[in-house]
């Protein structure tokens, strides 16, 4: 028999991040790109045929990850004459800006029924186009929407507290957005003062966008960083990374809110820098056999950080036997309960088996902190 409820899913994280141990641990797996891709193949079970997302956490006795929710609060707009045309159609997104410094084009592929992306094109091709890119970063404002906020906040309500999503930190934005790898690199290698300049231009983006996120009732803010070492080695990671993030972690803190890091590769050369960052968690961790760093050095690397997630996502596949889910599962409760928000790293397959959520939804019912 479970034990009865005595805080609401917002009260438990709330506690979570207070170094406090909740009645029960916050289970939440990121089910939206289940859901999305088999709504639109069709593949819903017939349970959910006609559910919304909110539905199935509600079924499933889970909280949803809300930054998926609240992402939309925040808007870009542009100043002057800077004009930027999106085109979306069934295989591709187009991206255009025009500046009188010149144009920059972006193409993205869809995947997985639309609900995925993948670059095809970068905006920035070479160096040549910096100065460009520069112009368009110091020419975007941002907004808050705060009505937009509390419709949403009203229709979680104790579900889950408020988080957005913040850009990758510069020199992984101009690797992942921008110009791709390999063309990042070279440029680090040959044009390694251009490149610091542009970066300089997004840490100014970021000051506005930063400013006005801490003015807002948002909870949690999120670096959606991706981080990988075949992205961003050691040396790399603490030239680039550790300063922006103690100093932006500093500027959150000071506002009250709770900073959180999408680390969704491998990155067991990097866990000597985990706790100078100065987050609070990192999030979507994958341990073996996805990731490349086992539960305990795990463990050892955040100390009194917070893990979100930590149930590889092959765990909830049909080839993995729903024993070793539960084994798996039981073992992470046991080595990072209290400071844990469990959930599956990175997000459930489009192939994975819903019941298995539901299944470690009444484990984590049971389960005594």
């Amino acid at each position: 028999m479970s034990r009865q409820e005595t805080l609401t899913p917002r009260e438990r994280i709330a506690a979570v991040f207070r170094g406090e141990a909740p009645d029960r641990i916050v289970w939440q797996p990121r089910i939206f790109f289940w859901y999305e891709v088999n709504r639109a193949a069709g593949t819903l079970p017939r349970l959910y045929e006609h559910a919304s997302i909110m539905d199935l956490f509600d079924d499933l006795s889970a909280s949803p990850r809300s930054y998926h929710f609240f992402n939309s609060c925040v808007r870009s707009v542009w100043r002057g004459d800077v004009d930027v045309k999106v085109t979306d159609d069934a295989q591709y997104v187009k991206t255009t800006y025009t500046t009188p410094k010149g144009k920059l084009s972006q193409v993205e592929g869809k995947t997985s029924h639309g609900q995925a992306k993948i670059a095809v094109e970068y905006a920035v091709k070479s160096v040549h186009d910096f100065e460009i890119l520069t112009y368009v970063l110091e020419h975007e404002d941002f907004l808050f929407d705060q009505e937009e906020y509390s419709r949403i906040a009203e229709v979680l309500g104790e579900r889950t507290v408020s988080s957005v999503n913040v850009p990758w930190l510069p020199l992984q934005r101009l690797t992942v957005e921008y110009m791709g790898l390999q063309n990042t690199i070279l440029a680090l290698w040959k044009h390694r003062s251009d490149v610091e300049s542009l970066l300089s231009a997004m840490e100014e983006n970021n000051d506005r966008r930063f400013n006005l996120l801490r003015r807002t009732p948002v909870e949690i803010i999120n670096f959606g960083d991706n981080i990988d070492q075949d992205l961003i080695s050691p040396s790399m990671f603490e030239r680039y990374a550790l300063p922006y993030y103690r100093s932006r972690t500093t500027e959150f803190h000071e506002a009250g809110k709770i900073c959180t890091s999408h680390w969704d590769g491998k990155f067991h050369s990097l866990l000597p820098f985990v706790r100078r960052t100065g987050l609070d968690a990192l999030e979507c961790v994958a341990p073996r056999p996805m990731g490349d760093v086992d539960l305990q050095e795990l463990h050892c690397a955040l100390g009194d950080m917070v893990l979100m997630d930590g149930i590889p996502a092959t765990y909830f596949l049909p080839y993995v036997s729903p024993d070793s889910l539960k084994d798996y599962a039981i073992k992470v409760l046991g080595t990072f309960s209290p400071r844990l928000i469990l959930g599956i790293g990175d997000m459930l397959p489009a192939d994975g088996e819903i019941e298995r959520v539901r299944m470690i939804s009444n484990i984590v019912q049971d389960y005594v902190v």
